[in-house]
């Protein structure tokens, strides 16, 4: 029995080992975002600041945008049964496409590098209408 406890400490370690470097990082992000209606131009959207947490976790990017209620927004690169998910990076932004398979409404977040930029739209539903909500401004780095 002793052997038996060995082997399964030893395997116990591997695999704590084997989690402990698997990749994952994150990052915040501070922006002063306007919301707006392209269809709907005479509505006026207030403007705020959101917070913009980027994950990455493994071989998937996890994005979300924490704000108001209208601007709070979540896509990241997973494929599931209900959403499809778009990793669109580039050398010049960091850019995550989230689609539902159910309603076929998209969200999208991109954050460009130099300026660093948010960009972000989503469809909803408003004054009885499919919309595209639209983000845009500019982002501060962390202190």
């Amino acid at each position: 029995m002793p052997l038996m406890r060995l082997v399964c400490f030893y395997c116990s370690a591997l695999v704590f080992s084997c989690l402990a470097s698997f990749s994952a990082w994150g990052y915040t992000l501070t922006c002063d975002a306007q919301g707006s209606f392209p269809e709907m131009e005479k509505i006026l959207v207030k403007p705020a600041t959101v917070e913009v947490n980027i994950e990455s976790i493994g071989n998937h990017l996890y994005i979300k945008i924490e704000g108001p209620k209208l601007y709070g927004m979540f896509v990241n690169t997973l494929t599931t049964e209900e959403f499809k998910g778009q990793d669109l990076t580039s050398k010049t932004s960091i850019w995550v496409k989230r689609k539902s398979l159910a309603s076929q409404e998209e969200t999208e977040i991109k954050i460009t590098r130099q300026p660093v930029t948010l960009f972000a739209t989503k469809d909803i539903q408003r004054y009885g209408k499919n919309l595209k909500f639209v983000v845009t401004g500019p982002c501060q780095l962390p202190a």
